[in-house]
């Protein structure tokens, strides 16, 4: 054994130690350290060399020191083994003052027999010893080998006693950590800040930084090569990365040094491009804004065509234009050379992700050694540290794997081709078990992907998943979790008074109840383990099987028959692993469900039994006004129904006005109605203001309501449609606004008169337009007023005949009213339905006078100063008269005396001129005019110039009153031919 160079080094790093002036009071440091990725063997070491004969290969371990100090040597690697990438971390704090710390390194041979033998790791003669020093300022180095040179091989020199069998060592320094990895995340802070080389070269193979990664943020790193079409969408991509980058800060156990939460996701598909991406990016976050983004249609979760990821997916999306031949956001980059057209992160000429092709890619089935073979082809040996490394490929004929990863590995594949499927392996890489820490695949206190039963995802109350680990993010950005551990189940000690976990609001747990149904249950609810539906009151304790299949035997791996399984719950996030082993990790695990076995599970946890009910009011319901359609819709389990959509089919004549929910024309959004539960909703209509005209009367409709969840089948239909007949009427205020009659002042005694009558209706609503009647007194026909319509009043005309039966002012009192022609419709105000109308009518009695008595033809000069006519006393019938007259009781003072016109009006301007009259009994009319009936006539005087009498005028009239029976005055009018010369 060559010890002598060993004790050179501690002697001159003991000096360094010496030389340095101590402090009296601790001073300020900060680490350094050193990781051991690579040792082997270059020249041989099995048997011989490094190792004696009988000996096998080596069993390394080193010897490091750092600024003079030596560290405890390194623990042992496997034996016998000739190439190990143990990644040793050896770290020391060094004052801060430093600018330069030396390092330097030993490579032994763990030998119990003839002591420990030391390789040759130093490019320099004479130096068997690995030594550089650091630039704290940088993290990069000089010395035996330069930055970015991190393997170093020994000269080996067997001439010289001092070179010992050559080795290889290749290392990482970090200036931020004396682990070498900050924040944990497997890749060593000199690899993030200046990228990572894999060989002895001078070139930086996996240029990190470039790649986005921050030695201060965990990150994790895939390549994913692909077959044909089988690639993620985007939508799970970015699911993915929003689950990762929600991580709680301190995942695995080292929290981030930027004090953040996360691990950076960064996933290389080459140049993949997705035509339905635009340029501009897609938007954000509208799964879980609690707005429709202009679909019409279900909000968020509710939205299953477009919200699947309630993180990663886009409600509504706007159309892509990533396939238009155009550069649509000026950036310089059309379509696929767009990093926002691509499924993936944009690597530029850094990215290694392929499409793949040959016959290969059809043999794949799990991690078979098709998979490898590809890999190795086309997998970059230099990146094995640094990505994971996946392939998504349809199955081989016959294959029943769904994907498959490695406890701990860096590979999986993924036959479903779902970002559920990555999301799930990836998990297993990470070091998690489908139990968390066990396989137990379905407890319903394990809240994660890694869960069977939560393969398709973390159901999220109001609908849609999150891809999560447990426990599950609250808020999406995770910044408030569930707990984790859950507590443990005992399945035959089931409380439903203990609540799985009050603070998560928003993700579900799955279980099979006693019924047998497997559903999602809110985790801040109380469970329904015995699957009654009927709580409170909570049963306990309740015995049930809860991790095993559900009714359509999915999943299948959970299947068991134990009733007393005590299930413990397990901290994902806590317990994952970073690291990886790229050349394998611990066994292969179960292979993942295919695609359509997680869809039929997915089908079963959405399974709820909607029924509808639907009643009106009112009803009947008038044309014109609104009917309220009032909607119930019950959900009988097992599972929360998250997207129940009614359509309300109104009848023909109603039209939609409003209703309390979310209603487009596409049917009315009701959301989530828990198993269980109920929602109940109104729908207000407005009824056509002439259905009932139209129909010819009253008319009976039908309104018909369908409800459908959205999410998932409906075990029954019987009860998803129901109908309620409405009876419409037609109900109007009609009015009427104005009746009058228009009669003559005076007639004569014994003539008659058709007085004209007119009446105005309007139609006040709601319905219109309706038949209606005008109906009189006094003997008037009915008037029909036909589709009299609502703001179109009517003016209506009738007659009434009045006739003169007797002397005096006679007065005439008439009423109308107006109503529905049909007994079918209603006038809810008939206080407005008549009016009246009266007129008074002075009967003149008629008389008969003669002009000059005794002369005949009455020959009248104008200039004559005195006319003597007298007005004759008669009996009924005489001269055709209709009553009696007394002359003598005419008061002659009130007669007047012109052409008749003028006597009729009351215009004449003749008054008696000896302010007397002359009883007397008078000459009768007649041809001649000789006779006397011996009654006594009234005799009167008119200056014929006064009177108005022209030449020419043929006949003359006198006008006045007359006292009649008990006092009563009357008026009386009379004529006679005249010959005005």
């Amino acid at each position: 054994m060559r010890l002598r160079h060993l004790a050179a080094l501690v002697a001159s790093l003991l000096m360094l130690a010496l030389v340095q002036t101590p402090s009296s009071e601790a001073a300020a440091t900060r680490p350094v350290a050193i990781t051991i990725t690579k040792v082997r063997c270059v020249d041989d070491c099995r048997n011989e060399g490094l190792e004696a004969a009988g000996e096998s290969a080596a069993d390394f371990f080193a010897e490091v020191w750092i600024d003079g100090v030596d560290l405890p040597r390194t623990p042992r690697a496997p034996d016998d083994q000739e190439l190990v990438e143990p990644f040793w971390p050896k770290g020391h704090d060094v004052p801060d003052t430093r600018t330069q710390v030396p390092i330097s390194v030993q490579i032994w041979d763990w030998d119990t027999t003839s002591g420990h033998d030391n390789g040759d790791a130093s490019p320099r003669n004479n130096d068997n010893n690995l030594d550089i020093t650091v630039d704290l300022a940088t993290g990069r180095w000089t010395g035996d080998v330069n930055w970015p040179q991190s393997c170093a091989i020994g000269d080996g020199n067997q001439d010289d006693d001092e070179d010992e069998p050559r080795v290889e060592i290749c290392f990482d320094v970090s200036t931020d950590t004396t682990s070498g990895d900050a924040d944990g995340d497997g890749l060593l802070d000199g690899w993030e800040r200046n990228g990572y080389n894999d060989n002895a070269d001078a070139t930086i193979d996996v240029d990190l930084p470039r790649m986005g990664a921050d030695p201060r943020h965990k990150d994790l790193f895939v390549e994913m090569d692909w077959v044909g079409n089988r690639v993620p969408t985007r939508a799970a991509v970015a699911e993915i990365r929003a689950a990762f980058a929600a991580a709680p800060e301190n995942a695995g156990g080292v929290a981030n040094p930027d004090g953040d939460r996360g691990i950076t996701f960064h996933l290389d598909m080459g140049g993949l491009p997705d035509i339905d991406l635009r340029e501009a990016g897609m938007p954000q976050g509208t799964c879980n804004d609690g707005v429709d983004n202009g679909g019409g249609d279900a909000i968020d979760g509710a939205d299953v065509t477009d919200c699947f990821y309630r993180s990663g997916s886009v409600e509504d999306p706007p159309p892509g234009d990533c396939g238009d031949n155009t550069d649509n956001d000026n950036d310089g980059r059309p379509d696929a050379l767009d990093p926002d057209c691509l499924v993936a992160d944009d690597f530029g000429a850094l990215a290694r992700g392929n499409p793949l092709t040959g016959q290969g890619t059809t043999q794949v089935c799990g991690l078979n050694q098709a998979f490898f073979d590809i890999k190795n082809q086309f997998f970059d040996q230099a990146r094995r540290f640094i990505f994971h490394y996946g392939i998504s490929v349809a199955g081989a004929a016959g294959c029943t794997k769904g994907g498959q990863g490695r406890i701990g590995g860096g590979i999986f594949v993924d036959h479903n081709n779902s970002g559920r499927t990555i999301f799930h392996e990836l998990g297993h890489n990470l070091d998690l078990h489908h139990g968390g820490v066990d396989e137990n695949r379905c407890k319903p206190n394990h809240v994660s992907l890694m869960n069977y039963d939560h393969r398709p995802g973390v159901p999220r109350q109001g609908g849609g998943v999150i891809l999560d680990f447990s426990p599950p993010r609250i808020a999406l950005d995770g910044s408030d979790r569930g707990r984790a551990p859950l507590a443990p189940i005992t399945e035959n000690m089931l409380n439903e008074n203990t609540i799985v976990d009050p603070r998560d609001t928003e993700n579900r747990f799955i279980f099979v109840d006693a019924t047998g149904a497997k559903a999602p249950h809110d985790l801040d609810a109380n469970p329904d383990w015995n699957g009654d539906g009927d709580d409170p009151p909570f049963e306990n304790p309740v015995i049930a099987n809860v991790d095993t299949v559900g009714a359509n035997g999915r999943p299948p791996a959970c299947r068991n028959t134990s009733t007393t399984d005590t299930l413990q719950g397990a901290d994902d996030w806590s317990r994952i692993k970073l690291r990886f082993n790229q050349s394998g990790g611990d066994a292969d695990l179960d292979p993942e469900p295919l695609e359509e076995e997680i869809e039929q599970l997915w089908e079963q946890l959405n399974t709820a039994d909607l029924s509808v009910a639907v009643s009106d009011s009112p009803d009947p319901v008038a044309a014109g006004t609104e009917t309220v359609y009032t909607v119930t819709v019950r959900n009988a389990g097992p599972a929360p129904a998250t997207s129940v959509r009614a359509l309300v089919s109104l009848p023909v004549g109603f039209r939609y006005v409003g209703s309390n929910a979310r209603c487009t024309t596409s049917g009315c959004y009701l959301g989530e109605i828990p198993a269980h539960g109920e929602r109940r909703f109104t729908v207000t209509a407005a009824v056509a203001e002439d259905l009932v005209h139209r129909n010819g009367g009253p008319k009976t409709v039908t309104t018909s309501v369908e409800v459908a969840n959205l999410a998932g089948p409906d075990p029954s239909q019987a009860g998803n449609k129901a109908q309620e007949d409405t009876r419409v009427v037609a109900v109007a205020d009609l009015a009427m606004t104005g009746f009058t009659a228009t009669a003559p002042d005076q007639l004569l005694v014994g003539q008659s008169a058709e007085v004209p009558l007119k009446v105005k209706v309007a139609n006040n609503g709601p319905s219109t337009p309706m038949d209606a009647v005008v109906s009189f007194t006094g003997g008037v026909a009915d008037l029909p007023v036909l589709a009299l319509a609502k703001g179109s009043p009517r003016e209506l005309a009738a007659t009434v005949r009045f006739s003169c039966d007797k002397p005096g002012n006679q007065l005439v009192a008439l009423a109308a009213s107006v109503a529905p022609a049909s007994a079918a419709d209603t006038d809810p105000e008939p206080g407005n339905n008549g009016g009246e109308a009266s007129f008074t009518v002075d009967c003149v009695i008629p008389v008969a006078i003669n002009i000059k008595p005794g002369s005949n033809p009455n020959s009248i000069n104008p200039k004559e100063a005195n006319v003597p006519l007298a007005v004759l006393t008669t009996k009924a019938g005489e001269y055709g008269l209709p009553i009696a007259f007394d002359a003598t009781s005419i008061q002659p003072l009130s007669v007047r005396f012109g052409p008749r016109e003028a006597a009729w009006t009351g215009q004449a301007t003749g008054s008696e001129v000896h302010r007397r009259g002359h009883v007397e009994d008078s000459l009768e009319r007649g041809n001649p005019e000789t006779v006397r009936d011996g009654d006594a006539d009234m005799v009167l005087h008119f200056g014929s110039g006064e009177s108005g009498l022209t030449p020419g005028l043929a006949e003359a009239c006198v006008k006045g009153t007359v006292t009649g029976a008990g006092d009563a005055v009357y008026r009386f009018f009379g004529c006679d031919a005249t010959r005005v010369h």
